[in-house]
């Protein structure tokens, strides 16, 4: 998860970084950057993961708020021409912070069980070690 939270963390930077020529909106993108990269942060208390995570909301709702302001003003066969840029970055800012959302979700209602099944995924074996036989087949004599 914590890479996927990367990974939107960057593709917000650079959602700001092409809207420049919109101030509020590249600000909004930066602050849900900002909410996607604290996110995989493990020493956060548990009133910051709940302003965080309401934080995370209202910054998913402003995203596909915005779309569906902009959804109205957009001609038939919007997808395209240039328009499309605009729309469709709001619509996926909207969708990555779901995951976002979902990280700060889970440590506030299971924060132990979080942690706990985050370690025990990790001490897994491997799927192939599982299938080797640990002993060999003993003969009957």
């Amino acid at each position: 998860m914590q890479y996927v939270n990367a990974v939107i963390a960057g593709a917000l930077v650079l959602f700001a970084a092409a809207s420049l020529d919109a101030p509020a909106q590249a600000s909004m993108y930066v602050i849900g950057a900002a909410l996607a990269a604290i996110a995989f942060k493990h020493w956060l208390g548990v009133w910051m993961v709940r302003v965080l995570a309401i934080g995370t909301a209202l910054t998913l709702y402003w995203y596909f708020g915005q779309f569906f302001i902009l959804a109205g003003d957009l001609e038939p066969g919007w997808f395209a021409t240039g328009e499309a840029i605009p729309a469709l970055t709001l619509l996926v800012a909207g969708f990555a912070m779901i995951p976002v959302l979902s990280e700060y979700s889970c440590r506030m209602k299971a924060s132990a069980q979080c942690e706990r099944g985050r370690r025990q995924f990790e001490d897994r074996k491997p799927f192939l070690n599982a299938l080797r036989a640990s002993e060999p087949p003993s003969s009957a004599s």
